[in-house]
């Protein structure tokens, strides 16, 4: 099945809260989230071209490193007291009341932290909002339509391992290492930190999800539950 046929058999029969369409997409690490999310902005564009479409990551409402070092929040980054919940509340009271809102400060996947950056969105009319805590409590009220997106853990981990290994250089956790030192301590990292964020935060909501897409190793879409 191609996404293209996802969005014109689902999307009309949605209905929306607020003044703008929230979507929201889930995951688990590396699942291809915001590759996921683009390639839907693409098919939603295609198919309303009138429509202003923006995407988000729950990334971006993160602590940034150096407060979650200070706080000893560093080993629990990605679970629910790493993100800023003050942030993720102004954004959206934001957005609901003037329909404008900025998020000052965004995540780079490349350097793992927090950057120094403000997005702006303008008047949105589709909203997605992709990342690991799109469906819990810190997120899920404001969204209209979710969609799970669901991988082989085994391929699972060899995108989380390709991605790290592509940051070596830029990502705080890695930088002092070489390629095969990194190795294990990737490996460390998804048994220990990602791999309860997936059975704690992710899993759980899968059954709250409207949609479940299942994908192959290629990114491919493989069925929809």
């Amino acid at each position: 099945m191609y996404l293209k046929d996802i969005v014109a058999k689902y999307s009309p029969n949605i209905k929306v809260k607020n003044n703008f369409f929230t979507i929201g997409i889930t995951g688990n690490i590396a699942s291809g989230k915001s590759t996921f999310a683009q390639r839907l902005k693409n098919e939603l564009k295609l198919i309303f071209p009138d429509e202003k479409i923006e995407v988000i990551s729950t990334d971006d409402f993160l602590f940034n490193n150096q407060y979650l070092i200070k706080k000893k929040l560093f080993n629990e980054k990605g679970w629910l007291s790493s993100y800023d919940q003050e942030k993720i509340i102004t954004f959206f009271n934001d957005l609901e009341i003037s329909h404008q809102a900025s998020i000052k400060g965004c995540y780079s996947q490349v350097t793992g932290d927090i950057e120094d950056e403000c997005y702006f969105i303008d008047f949105p009319t589709i909203l997605i909002i992709e990342g690991t805590m799109t469906l819990t409590e810190l997120f899920s009220s404001y969204i209209d339509y979710s969609i799970y997106l669901e991988v082989d853990l085994t391929t699972n981990y060899r995108w989380f391992e390709k991605r790290s290994l592509e940051n070596l250089k830029t990502k705080k956790e890695y930088t002092h290492l070489t390629k095969n030192r990194a190795k294990p301590l990737i490996k460390t990292i998804w048994e220990i930190t990602n791999l309860k964020t997936f059975e704690t935060y992710i899993l759980p909501h899968k059954s709250c999800a409207n949609l479940c897409v299942n994908l192959d190793s290629n990114h491919q879409i493989n069925y929809v539950i």
